[in-house]
């Protein structure tokens, strides 16, 4: 339970909005996924006109792809930001403002009322309208259309848990259309306002209805829609996506809140060790931090002792779990893995203690995070015990999962496999690329794997723990923990809430439906010349990118 000071301080944080991981947040459902590629010189991609107008971002992973409805890492949810609006924006952690609402608000936490800019326009110069909302909450809910954003809507009237349409229906009852600028959102029961705000206002991107009715609701994935995006209603348009290298933007002249001071917006795609020789040589301007734009543990130091660059550290919501295979792993097997991971070591070795051990399933940077759920120690003896209870065949060979291009997560996968081994546990690595990795968790196909995940503020955790969620890649089936989950996201205050989550924290840990390895600290790095960047709250980060300038 956070204290009564901390409780204080949440209520008087003044009505705003966010992001993730999508994904974060996540929140990843939204997974961080790794890239590796070089990246190219920054002469090379200089774009014609003021070197003051450019911004060069530095990203250690590469985007899967930049579909509004079905984006499944970190980075394409972030670029995604850069592209279509949301309904609201978190500067700071449940805290939420407007950005394409004006207005969002309601008087029994059950019916929503939200007032639409009348300014707003796509960049093709038609008008952002309350009929382009419906259509995305309408493409997110059709049967027919691949998405990750099912569970954020599917407290809406009509909807399953998964966020479709019930049987029979072809449409969304909890969405209503009152003119061009209004609509009404209707929940099936009450809930926690921030809840809303947070799931349908801050992480659901709008998209353009005039474009997308184009094609297919069941072949959007595939098509130009989801791969090349033509139409944007945020900061940047998309100009050129070179594979693995850079991300080229522009920014949109018709954006609602002024045309960006910085015209021009390079996300390059480099590893780590070349991300902190181009933040010092100025060959960028920033690193994206979040996860996805990730500074080696080793070059700490050197970068916060640079005049050039402005450094910061602070606990975040990016995480590594180890997601374990539900199917194949009993609770006891699963615990035995617990208790023979040595988080500690992994904190204190590879971060030098800029990380924290996940001792369940939220960071220390959020409101319902628990201290008093204390971390289930290393203990070789007793995961052994476990084992032995458990009758576990340990002469079976268990692969490892580990996607390239995170240095950390693959040094700590080394770490891991001695420590299972030590317990008895005969483990084998295999490695792929984060999509690869990331596809092959999502599907069953693997034993255990190591992925990162961008939590949300609100704490809410269908999507990653339920048989609804669209990313429950420990393929959880538990019915208390599905009661849990229900609770906490039907109940309509923060004080009743706390006590599920709660609860849940320690419930989760002692069924160790996955293993919470770490989340390592966010890092702020960039050049003193950037007026603007990285926040502490890294999801709410880009709200006032349009003002952001260069000396």
């Amino acid at each position: 339970m956070a204290s009564f000071k901390k409780l204080g301080l949440f209520i008087m944080i003044i009505f705003g909005m966010v992001l993730f991981l999508v994904g974060c947040g996540g929140g990843d459902g939204n997974a961080e996924p790794a890239g590796g590629g070089s990246g190219e010189a920054a002469d090379d991609i200089v774009p014609e006109g003021d070197e003051d107008d450019t911004l060069y971002i530095g990203l250690t992973n590469a985007p899967a792809g930049f579909n509004p409805l079905n984006a499944t890492d970190t980075v394409a949810q972030w670029i995604l930001r850069m592209l279509y609006p949301t309904l609201l924006d978190q500067p700071a952690s449940l805290s939420f403002e407007g950005n394409l609402a004006e207005s969002f608000e309601t008087e029994d936490n059950q019916s929503f009322t939200i007032t639409l800019r009348s300014d707003a326009e796509w960049s093709d110069g038609e008008p952002i309208t309350a009929d382009d909302v419906a259509y995305t909450l309408e493409l997110i809910a059709n049967p027919d259309v691949e998405t990750t954003w099912g569970v954020n809507i599917s407290s809406l009237e009509g909807l399953q848990s998964t966020g479709k349409w019930e049987d029979g229906a072809d449409g969304v009852a909890g969405v209503e259309v009152v003119d061009e600028h209004t609509l009404i959102l209707t929940t099936k029961t009450p809930v926690d306002p921030n809840y809303i705000k947070e799931m349908i206002g801050f992480n659901v991107y709008v998209v353009p209805k005039h474009i997308a009715e184009q094609y297919d609701p069941a072949e959007l994935s595939n098509s130009e829609f989801a791969t090349t995006p033509s139409v944007s209603g945020s900061i940047y348009q998309f100009v050129d996506y070179e594979t693995d290298s850079y991300v080229q933007l522009e920014a949109n002249p018709t954006y609602y809140k002024g045309e960006a001071e910085l015209k021009h917006v390079y996300l390059r795609v480099v590893n780590g060790t070349s991300l902190v020789t181009e933040l010092q040589s100025g060959g960028v301007d920033m690193a994206a931090g979040g996860g996805i734009g990730v500074i080696p543990v080793s070059e700490v130091d050197t970068l916060a002792n640079d005049d050039n660059l402005v450094f910061e550290s602070y606990p975040g919501f990016a995480t590594q779990f180890m997601f374990v295979n539900n199917d194949e792993f009993d609770a006891d097997v699963r615990l035995a893995m617990m208790y023979a991971i040595d988080r500690e070591a992994i904190v204190e070795q590879l971060f030098r203690g800029n990380a924290e051990v996940l001792n369940s399933m939220y960071t220390s940077a959020s409101v319902y995070f628990d201290p008093d759920v204390e971390a289930i120690p290393h203990d070789v003896d007793r995961a052994r015990e476990l084992l032995e209870g458990a009758d576990f065949d340990t002469s079976q060979e268990i692969e490892l999962t580990v996607p390239t291009g995170n240095r950390a997560r693959e040094q700590s996968a080394s770490l891991i496999q001695q420590n299972l081994e030590e317990a008895g546990f005969n483990v084998t690595q295999v490695t792929f690329d984060f999509v690869t990795a990331l596809a092959n968790v999502r599907e069953g196909d693997y034993q255990i794997g190591l992925i990162g995940i961008p939590l949300t503020s609100d704490p809410d955790q269908t999507y990653l723990w339920s048989q609804s969620g669209t990313t429950n890649l420990g393929r959880v089936n538990d019915e208390k923990l599905e009661q849990l989950l229900e609770e906490g996201r039907t109940a309509t205050d923060m004080d009743e809430r706390q006590a599920i989550y709660t609860e849940m924290q320690a419930y989760w840990r002692d069924q160790a439906f996955a293993v919470g390895l770490y989340a390592d600290f966010q890092y702020k790095v960039q050049s003193k010349n950037l007026n603007g960047g990285i926040k502490e709250f890294w999801g709410g980060s880009l709200h006032d990118m349009h003002e952001w300038t260069k000396n």
